[in-house]
Formats: C-alpha cells, sequence, structure tokens
C-alpha cells in the first residue's frame, strides 16, 4: 500500500492493525472465544468449511475465474483465493466493493482476491458474494 493516500484506500484497508492497535478486535476475542467454544470445534469447523465449499463451487462455475484454493475441505478452510481474468487483485476487491462485498488481496509475490466466509455469514450472503464476482467478471 505504499504511496497511497488513507482516502484512496478501501475501508478495510484502514481498520487493520497496520501501525495502530485494533483494539475492537482484542476487546472482542473473550467474547468469541466463548462463543466457539459454546458452539464446539466440530461444529465451527463444520460451517466454516460448509461455507467456503459453496463459495468455491460457485466461483469455479464462472467463466475467466481461476480458484486457486483446493476445493478438498481437507486442503483448505475459510479463505477463497480466485483471480478473474484480466484484472488485478486490487481492482477485484474495489470493484466487489462498489457490489457491498468486502474481500481482500493476498500480501504475497503472487497476490489473489481472496473471499473469507465466517461462520455467521449465511448462504444466501455467500450466494451474493459470489454473484458479485460473476458480475465483475463480466
Amino acid at each position: 500500500m505504499q504511496g497511497k493516500q488513507a482516502a484512496d484506500l478501501a475501508p478495510g484497508r484502514l481498520a487493520t492493525p497496520g501501525g495502530f492497535h485494533s483494539f475492537e478486535h482484542r476487546w472482542a476475542l473473550a467474547e468469541a472465544f466463548r462463543f466457539h467454544l459454546k458452539l464446539g470445534r466440530p461444529r465451527v469447523t463444520t460451517r466454516i468449511h460448509e461455507l467456503a465449499t459453496r463459495c468455491k463451487q460457485g466461483l469455479t462455475a464462472i467463466p475467466k475465474v481461476t480458484l486457486r484454493t483446493p476445493l478438498s475441505p481437507e486442503l483448505s478452510a475459510g479463505i477463497t483465493c480466485f483471480e478473474i481474468e484480466g484484472l488485478a487483485p486490487e481492482a477485484i476487491v474495489e470493484r466487489l466493493l462498489e457490489h457491498k462485498i468486502v474481500a481482500s488481496e493476498s500480501p504475497y509475490a503472487a497476490s489473489y482476491a481472496r473471499l473469507t466466509p465466517g461462520l455467521l455469514n449465511t448462504p444466501e450472503e455467500v450466494d451474493r458474494a459470489v454473484a458479485a464476482v460473476r458480475a465483475v467478471a463480466g
């Protein structure tokens, strides 16, 4: 993000712990752990795998989209990386935000756009995110 001004960044970029403490996230940790423990690890794992699998399967059905995360739940969990032919990861993230979908790009040399269905997402929200990717892909 070097050389960019705060006004140029998507809102999520401003709320990351890259230079200041993420107090809201830290304050929420104890409650999040209690919630996960109450549900139980198997239920949490199953739910995240179900939503991620739904997302990955939806993305594989879109022309111009290349899924970079393995489909198998044994080889992946919640983060789903993908490419859209002809678009940089940053452009994908920006265009998804126009559809009110929060995505990110991986911070590695080989960068990809990524979606991460979470425990509290619904299947319908995952479908809406996949539909937004389809719209961005054209």
